[in-house]
């Protein structure tokens, strides 16, 4: 274990010498995972996993404000102010609340009858797996070092108003996936996750597909010689058989370079800190100026030492003393004045400014004020950014749908055995039935899409189809099952309304375009008959 650590550290320096890149993808090349090698793939594994580990520790201790400034100060060391801007932070959290504000829901992919019931148990049971507060925590790993676990498995201590399945985020530091480099689609091959006792003992527990494995790596110092000795064995129950047939340990990851959000720009991040500092610094010293005398002479004082040596030592002025100069014997008059250096301070800190927001564009985090002097939604939505940081949300969103359908696949294997009742609709739910709704709402675009919901269907669009185009519910099936019908019912009212108009329209020759010229004047003009029919009329009218 010490060694494979060494290992680790050796390789995440050379990474970091030759190149910029995101966390490793741990394979094996082991066609079937059984009893006698799995101990074998985890050690293989676990130089790369302590790599991920070492990097997401790093990109974690940045993020809360660790980030050392590359250089020493020379020039009056007693002033060594060092300013954090922490962009990083910043970056997260929008992150967090703008991908992740918001509870993921599920919906139906196709229209299936019967099945509302369903997806809504389906969510109710998601809630309270207390998936709102888990994904915070699993966005918050996934933003910051790109990627992360989390559990699945039945809910052995069931109770009336809990789920049937428990779902747990593990940390990343502690946990992994072992992908199959023998398979072409690099599918899961085993889910490891671990903890050390308080005696230094390791237990790692890892599932296949088939069996879990509970292993115990535990180290011997001989006392005489010093060297460390470690061992591996499978421990009471190992190899059991696993319920769900399926690795209930899921791999998210935010992109498919396995990077966090602000990685790529961290030199930048930390440029600007010493951009910060340096201005500070600056400041300082400009106030405890160092002052510089030019043909002056200071008085002297005599200094005994413990030894009672005897030292003459010139009285430098410091701050806030009077300082007397006079007139030199040889008629040079004396010159005191501070040593400063001119900077350009706007300058200066419009540079600070400029790369603060750079580095925000390229981490697609919008601007927080309107700049552009638009005043509509779009306008606002171009100018400042909210259209880069949708079409980034939406990327994201496209790659985690992949592990969430997987999460789908492991949370209906824990609900088929569990004490969920054999009638339960939620027993018919499979993986190509369900769709993440993920949900990302501004509040300008709120009438634009009620505007829009409301033409599609007063076009005759099905609600189902209009609430899959329009994401503004947080629960697209409570929506549907609890206005569906009415829904319908005004758009039956409506087509009937228009089939009566529309037999009016006949009924009184509307529609003949013949009538309506023959009665218009405005289209083929007045004749003689026509005036003298209508004099007619008039004088009958007045009679």
């Amino acid at each position: 274990m010490e060694v494979n650590l060494i290992f680790a550290f050796i390789f995440l320096l050379l990474r970091k010498v030759l190149t910029v890149s995101g966390r490793i993808l741990i394979t094996t090349d082991v066609e079937n995972i059984t009893s006698e090698n799995v101990i074998s793939v985890i050690q293989k594994a676990l130089s790369k996993h302590q790599t991920n580990a070492a990097e997401i520790q790093e990109l974690l201790d940045f993020e809360e404000g660790e980030q050392p400034q590359p250089r020493e100060k020379k020039y009056r060391p007693e002033i060594d102010i060092n300013v954090i801007d922490n962009i990083a932070n910043e970056i997260v959290e929008f992150k967090l609340g703008y991908n992740f504000g918001y509870p993921i829901t599920f919906k139906m992919r196709n229209s299936t009858d019967g099945m509302i019931d369903a997806i809504q148990e389906w969510n109710d049971q998601y809630f309270l797996s207390d998936a709102d507060s888990n994904n915070i925590e699993l966005a918050r790993y996934l933003e910051i070092g790109g990627i992360c676990c989390t559990y699945i498995d039945i809910n052995t201590e069931w109770e009336e108003g809990e789920p049937y399945y428990i779902r747990t985020v593990l940390n990343p530091r502690t946990s992994f996936v072992i992908y199959s480099s023998y398979y072409y689609d690099k599918r899961p091959m085993l889910g490891v996750t671990y903890r050390k006792d308080s005696d230094g003992i390791i237990h790692y527990t890892a599932f296949s597909k088939t069996d879990r494995y509970e292993i115990k790596n535990w180290k011997i110092i001989n006392d005489d010689t010093g060297e460390i000795n470690e061992y591996w064995s499978h421990e009471e129950r190992s190899g059991e058989k696993n319920p769900l047939n399926i690795i209930p340990i899921v791999e998210y990851f935010r992109s498919y370079d396995r990077m966090g959000c602000f990685e790529r720009q961290i030199p930048e991040l930390e440029n600007i800190n010493l951009l910060l500092s340096d201005f500070s610094n600056d400041v300082d010293q400009n106030t405890q100026v160092v002052w510089w005398a030019n043909d002056c002479e200071f008085d002297t004082e005599e200094i005994t030492d413990e030894e009672g040596n005897v030292t003459e030592v010139v009285k430098h002025p410091r701050s806030n003393d009077w300082l007397q100069t006079f007139t030199t014997r040889d008629g040079k008059i004396p010159k005191v004045q501070p040593l400063t250096v001119t900077y350009d301070y706007a300058g200066i800190l419009n540079s600070i400014i400029t790369q603060r927001a750079l580095v925000l564009q390229k981490c697609n985090v919008p601007q927080r004020n309107d700049n552009s002097g638009g005043s509509t939604g779009v306008a606002m939505s171009d100018a400042t950014g909210w259209s880069a940081a949708e079409t980034a949300a939406a990327k994201e969103e496209m790659v985690i749908a992949k592990s969430i359908r997987r999460e789908i696949k492991v949370i209906c294997a824990a609900i088929r055995e569990s004490r969920c009742p054999e009638d339960s609709p939620l027993r018919k739910i499979n993986s190509a039935l369900l769709e993440p709704s993920i949900k990302r709402q501004k509040s300008y675009e709120l009438s634009v899409k009620t505007s829009a919901i409301a033409t599609l269907l007063q076009q005759g669009f099905v609600l189902e189809d209009v609430l899959d185009a329009v994401t503004l519910f947080s629960d697209p099936a409570q929506v549907i099952e609890r206005s569906g019908e009415s829904v319908k019912d005004k758009q039956n009212a409506k087509e009937s309304s228009e089939e009566i108009k529309e037999d009016e329209d006949v009924k009184f020759g509307a529609e003949d375009p013949a009538n309506q010229i023959s009665n218009s004047p405005l289209i083929d003009g007045m004749s003689k008959e026509k005036v003298e029919t209508v004099s007619v009329d008039k004088k009958q009218v007045g009679q």
